[in-house]
């Protein structure tokens, strides 16, 4: 084989292994729409003073920090599957619904997915990685924006 010809080879397997290096290496550090940074409505709402922009803002970050908490409440049913009327019990604590708002049915369905997918939580997996942290993302992120005006 031709030097020439080893070359290109080598130079090709080079930059196909920096390309797909670099290519997971993106995707293990994309950022799950929970995250802060993920707010897709906080940079457009500076420039408009919208108030469905202003909605849809406001129901992101209620959404990411109800997802998160489905799964660390997910994991707490599951770490007292003895005792649910004291998991119900803390879950209220933290999460009432009495504020006679649309946060009531949020702090519910947190409720109701912990015991729903506490069989599924895995306190070995990071939020992130959590089937329960997305089932409430998706389950919040789906309900009309009008809902959070007043939160």
């Amino acid at each position: 084989m031709s030097n020439k010809l080893l070359f290109i080879l080598k130079s090709t397997i080079a930059f196909t292994s920096m390309f797909l290096c670099t290519h997971n290496v993106a995707n293990e550090i994309s950022s799950k729409p929970w995250h802060f940074d993920s707010n897709i409505y906080r940079e457009l709402l500076e420039n408009s003073d919208d108030d469905m922009l202003l909605n849809k803002d406001i129901q992101w970050d209620k959404c990411s920090t109800m997802a998160l908490a489905t799964d660390r409440m997910a994991l707490g049913v599951q770490d007292n599957p003895d005792d649910p009327d004291f998991m119900r019990d803390s879950i209220i604590d933290f999460y009432p619904v009495d504020n006679d708002s649309f946060s009531d049915v949020i702090n519910q369905k947190i409720m109701d997915l912990a015991f729903e997918m506490a069989d599924v939580a895995d306190g070995d997996k990071s939020s992130d990685d959590s089937v329960v942290t997305q089932a409430a993302w998706d389950w919040c992120i789906a309900q009309d924006s009008q809902h959070f005006a007043d939160l």
